[in-house]
C-alpha cells in the first residue's frame, strides 16, 4: 500500500490534511454544538484564500452529499453547512462516520481541483484517516 502513495504529491497531501481537520471538527460539533460553525470547522491556521476555497468546497460537497433535500434549498454556504450538520446529527454515529469519511475525500478532491479520479481521493483519504487513528 505504501508504494501506491509514493507518487502522491505534497499538494494533495496538504488538501487531504485540511479535509480531515474539517471533518474531525464537524464530528466534534456533532456532540457539542458551536456558536459559529464556520469558525469551529475551518482550521484557523489556513490563509484566507484557502479558507474561502474550503468554505466553497464544503458548501458544494454538503449539497452533493445532502442527506436531506432541505439543505439544497439553503442559499448561503454557511446555511448549507449548518443544515448538513443538523441533518447529520439525526443519524447513527456509524453512518455519521461513513458520511464524514466521504465528505473528507470529496473535499480533498475539490480543494485539489479534481486532478485525479474520485476513487483515488477516497483511497488516499481513507489511508490517511486510518494512519491517524
Amino acid at each position: 500500500m505504501k508504494g501506491l502513495f509514493r507518487h502522491i504529491d505534497e499538494f494533495l497531501d496538504d488538501h487531504v490534511a485540511v479535509a480531515l481537520k474539517i471533518t474531525t471538527a464537524i464530528k466534534n460539533i456533532l456532540s457539542s454544538p458551536a456558536v459559529d460553525i464556520l469558525t469551529a470547522i475551518i482550521p484557523g491556521e489556513l490563509d484566507n484564500l484557502i479558507k474561502q476555497q474550503a468554505i466553497a468546497a464544503l458548501s458544494k460537497v454538503a449539497e452533493a452529499l445532502a442527506i436531506a433535500n432541505t439543505c439544497r434549498k439553503q442559499e448561503t454556504a454557511e446555511d448549507k453547512i449548518k443544515c448538513f450538520i443538523e441533518q447529520l446529527r439525526l443519524h447513527d454515529p456509524n453512518l455519521q462516520d461513513a458520511i464524514l469519511q466521504k465528505l473528507a475525500s470529496l473535499l480533498a478532491g475539490q480543494l485539489d481541483g479534481k486532478r485525479l479520479k474520485q476513487s483515488l481521493y477516497d483511497l488516499y483519504t481513507q489511508a490517511k484517516y486510518s494512519a491517524a487513528k
